[in-house]
């Protein structure tokens, strides 16, 4: 199902939480809302969903052609999955998985069979058949969550949504569940928003990233594609370690990653900047280096090959020259909110 959102706005009190939101959302595509807290990413995934909604007269939202800006949750037919499961903890596994079907008025509820062979494909879907007994007090933090999804999909939504679905999981489980969610986003093919706070987890997951940043769009694309032409110095900073930097008598400010900093010898005549090797963290596959500029109290990153840091012998307090690879000047400008 595709989604068109149009011109929404939000507001609590003098607060402006949502202000102009314009975006299209192709069906089938898995698509990150990202952005830091406060930037209104999650006020606009529970407007999606008719949990909350705009203000009045500005902002519409379409799914399917089909204006929902007015419904309710109940008649969006959308399903929710919240960060911290909110599951009945007096219902077993497969209680919860049905708890959207039996409620429903009952002209349009299932029969007790239909229920229970829908509920058996959505446990074996996500991998917990054979759990259906059991409460959710007797499962892992990544089996609840798959529950909670299960259940939402009860329903045969036409949008999923997903808040910080991952939030309250370890390290682990978070990375288990990525690698899971993207196979079983795959499989079953429902358009699906996700709220998320990690870079790595919405370049790793989605079709398409937004980037939110103080109730407007900043940019819009696809995750490589985002990563390597940041719109905005907004986005370039949030995606990534980035250094901010300045060439001898140009006005010009650069913005470049680690890796895009090449290292050379203090005598190599085509550097950039000369600098001074401050600190060396060479504990993995690559080094990091802190490098302290000359005549300033400013530092920059750069990251190397482990090969390349010992075929040049480098260590601490090494003069060293940096050329910028592949950088380009980015002059401060605001948050742009794209039209799609």
């Amino acid at each position: 199902m595709s989604i068109l959102v149009q011109n929404l706005r939000r507001t609590f009190g003098s607060f402006q939480a949502l202000r102009g939101i314009n975006l299209e959302i192709q069906s089938h595509q898995l698509v990150a809302l990202l952005g830091p807290s406060g930037s209104g990413k999650t006020t606009f995934l529970r407007i999606l969903g008719g949990l909350d909604f705009p203000d009045p007269g500005h902002g519409k939202i379409l799914i399917q052609n089909e204006d929902v800006t007015e419904q309710p949750a109940a008649d969006r037919k959308t399903g929710f999955v919240f960060q911290h499961y909110a599951l009945f903890n007096h219902l077993t596994v497969f209680e919860n998985v049905a708890f959207g079907l039996n409620v429903r008025p009952k002209h349009i509820r299932p029969n007790s069979n239909s229920i229970r062979d829908r509920v058996v494909e959505l446990l074996q879907l996500v991998q917990l058949d054979g759990l259906d007994q059991r409460l959710p007090s007797e499962l892992s933090g990544g089996q609840r969550q798959r529950v909670a999804l299960a259940r939402a999909l009860a329903i045969d939504p036409r949008v999923l949504l997903l808040d910080e679905p991952f939030g309250a999981l370890d390290a682990k489980v978070r990375k288990d569940l990525r690698r899971w969610l993207r196979s079983f986003h795959k499989e079953i093919g429902v358009t699906t928003v996700f709220v998320t706070h990690d870079q790595q987890e919405a370049l790793e997951l989605a079709d398409t990233v937004v980037i939110m940043n103080q109730g407007q769009i900043e940019q819009v694309g696809p995750p490589q594609e985002i990563y390597d032409h940041p719109a905005t110095p907004f986005v370039y900073e949030f995606l990534g370690d980035v250094n901010k930097l300045r060439k001898p008598g140009r006005p010009d400010l650069f913005y470049v990653r680690p890796h895009e900093i090449q290292i050379l010898f203090a005598s190599d005549s085509s550097a950039d900047f000369s600098a001074r090797i401050e600190h060396l963290f060479a504990a993995g596959p690559s080094a990091r280096l802190t490098l302290r500029m000359p005549n300033t109290r400013e530092t920059v990153d750069a990251d190397i090959t482990r090969q390349q840091l010992d075929e040049m012998g480098l260590s601490e307090g090494d003069e060293v020259g940096l050329k910028l690879a592949t950088a380009s000047p980015k002059a401060p400008a605001p948050a742009v909110t794209p039209s799609r």
